[in-house]
């Protein structure tokens, strides 16, 4: 049970958003408070608010960064040994990008006020009112502890110990009389995506930010009633429950796609180098690459060509022709004999380019071809894994069957 009136409540990151929210609605209730924050401009307008909106109550500020010891020594000292009722554990921010492109230092001082800062506050308080058998901690964690959180890998882990701290000491506390709750709300505008540092609004997740207000009603209601757990919208309890029935590689994927960057640049190509030598010369090894009516008759993935124009040297050749087991519109847009020769294919979803580059081996009796092939488009990138190692195997089948057609047979892969 919480008893409010004439009691002493610890709000943290109180300056701004649901710190601000949720010390105005417990000074409502009559309780006086201990507001702390690092802006101390904005938690001197945040006590003065309170201060006009509630006279009857006392409120104090402590400025202090609770990312550090010192920081949290100055808040308990400043406290003393008075009795703690309530403490609002909201002081946090997040941080949003590739980890590995990170910085260290604020990953650091994230975990520490995230977590470090709940765990040594709870510490402080919950013995007192465990003895009182009376009192609530309210940990603010986020609906992004239900599941990873890439791009917010940091700030996603920290919130996921939040609420499983905060679940054990409700479990432990319940018997007291004493409430422990996690308040996991989703991207809410409270000025914490702007800390983020980071243009995020392109993103799924933080495409919307709900109203602070009916996640601060949601939070001292869950209190009142001593839930472990609340989490405020349907949209957020969705996506919290939905992730139990995934396995976790498809959840984090999943929310890969909604928290990550939205970008008009298109995906890298497929691209497979294929090398090996040719015991004959660069001029026959070409000719039957240009030859491209025959090569069903050498090319054990080709089933036909059909060739529509042909001008020589004026214009390159088009032609149809099926690779099991895709058919292809296909033109030559490189033939220099016997250096190079290269080809466009086209189908539904899919464009690729392949390009044979010869070169005489020092020797002068082989001919070293490099086949290099790039596909880009909707297909290739629906299966990309598996297709480029099948698109490796087929291409190097290809060199296969121009090094046994143009030579002996024998051909040294590399």
């Amino acid at each position: 049970m919480i008893h409010y009136q004439g009691r002493w409540a610890v709000v943290t990151g109180a300056s701004s958003g649901l710190g601000r929210g949720l010390a105005a609605r417990l000074a409502d209730r009559g309780m006086s408070l201990v507001l702390t924050g690092r802006n101390e401009a904005r938690l001197n307008e945040t006590a003065q608010e309170i201060r006009r909106a509630a006279p009857e109550v006392e409120v104090e500020t402590v400025v202090a960064d609770l990312s550090t010891r010192s920081g949290i020594s100055a808040l308990l000292r400043h406290i003393g040994d008075r009795p703690i009722e309530v403490l609002v554990n909201n002081a946090g921010f997040g941080s949003y990008g590739p980890f590995a492109e990170a910085d260290p230092e604020r990953g650091t001082n994230e975990v520490a006020v995230d977590v470090g800062a709940v765990i040594l506050l709870a510490r402080a308080f919950l013995p007192g009112m465990l003895a009182r058998r009376s009192g609530g901690i309210l940990n603010v964690a986020s609906a992004i502890a239900f599941q990873p959180a890439p791009y917010q890998a940091v700030y996603g882990a920290s919130k996921a110990l939040v609420l499983s701290f905060s679940q054990a000491l409700w479990a432990e506390a319940r018997a007291s009389g004493v409430a422990v709750t996690a308040l996991c709300p989703g991207p809410t505008r409270t000025g914490f995506v702007d800390a983020l540092d980071a243009d995020v609004g392109h993103t799924a997740i933080y495409r919307r930010l709900a109203d602070p207000e009916p996640v601060i009603d949601a939070g001292l209601r869950g209190l009142d009633k001593g839930r472990a757990v609340v989490i405020p919208g349907l949209r957020n309890k969705l996506i919290a429950t939905g992730g139990r029935f995934m396995p976790r590689e498809w959840l984090a994927r999943v929310s890969a796609r909604l928290l990550g960057p939205t970008s008009t640049a298109p995906r890298p190509p497929i691209e497979v180098h294929n090398e090996t030598v040719v015991r004959a010369s660069p001029e026959r090894v070409w000719d039957l690459l240009n030859d491209v009516a025959s090569w069903p008759s050498w090319h054990r993935a080709c089933r036909w060509v059909h060739v529509d124009s042909a001008d020589g040297a004026t214009r390159p050749t088009s032609f149809r022709w099926k690779a099991h087991p895709v058919a292809l519109r296909s033109t030559v847009v490189a033939a220099d004999r016997p250096r190079t020769f290269t080809f466009t294919a086209d189908a539904r979803g899919l464009h690729a380019e392949h390009s044979f580059t010869l070169r005489p081996t020092p020797d002068g009796r082989s001919t070293v071809v490099v086949s290099h092939e790039t596909q880009v488009g909707p297909l290739p990138q629906l299966g990309r894994a598996a297709l480029s190692r099948r698109l490796d195997a087929a291409n190097q089948a290809w060199l296969a069957d121009l090094a046994r057609t143009a030579g002996d047979g024998a051909a040294a892969a590399r």
